[in-house]
């Protein structure tokens, strides 16, 4: 049986790569959990959903509240020569609005929280890469003897 951050992780996943009327998949569908190279030599995005990290609290009758923190790396690999933050500037425009717009519930949250601040990492190789890093907090629920999620 599946942990509830294993099911958060896939719920974020699914969240990103819902299609929208009228809008094309986000970094062309490459979508990955916890991916450690997160662009292959021929991809110019990508987005990685990165659990971070899970703290609780008891609460009655045995149960635990959870916030758990996501990290949301937008990578873009960008021209030689140019500003490589504008290559990444679509992706992390369009990741933030529907991060913005998941419904907790829909997820098997109690809420979420998309945190007002980015970090940004560049990297300057022969073709400069940059992430762009939204944090998401999750609170959620889950038996204190199993870890699954709240029913």
């Amino acid at each position: 049986m599946a942990t509830a951050f294993s099911v958060l992780t896939a719920a974020l996943l699914d969240a990103l790569l819902a299609a929208l009327p009228g809008a094309p998949a986000l970094a062309g569908g490459r979508i990955y959990a916890n991916r450690l190279r997160p662009l292959s030599a021929g991809q110019n995005t990508a987005l990685i959903v990165r659990l971070d990290n899970s703290t609780a609290q008891e609460v009655v009758l045995g149960a635990l509240d959870w916030n758990s923190k996501f990290s949301i790396e937008c990578y873009a690999r960008g021209a030689t020569g140019s500003d490589a933050a504008d290559a990444v500037d679509t992706l992390l425009s369009d990741a933030w609005a529907r991060l913005a717009s998941v419904d907790a519930a829909a997820l098997g949250a109690i809420a979420i929280t998309v945190d007002p601040a980015i970090e940004w990492q560049f990297d300057d190789g022969e073709t400069p890469v940059t992430c762009a890093i939204i944090s998401v907090g999750v609170q959620h629920r889950t038996p204190f003897a199993t870890l699954t999620a709240w029913a």
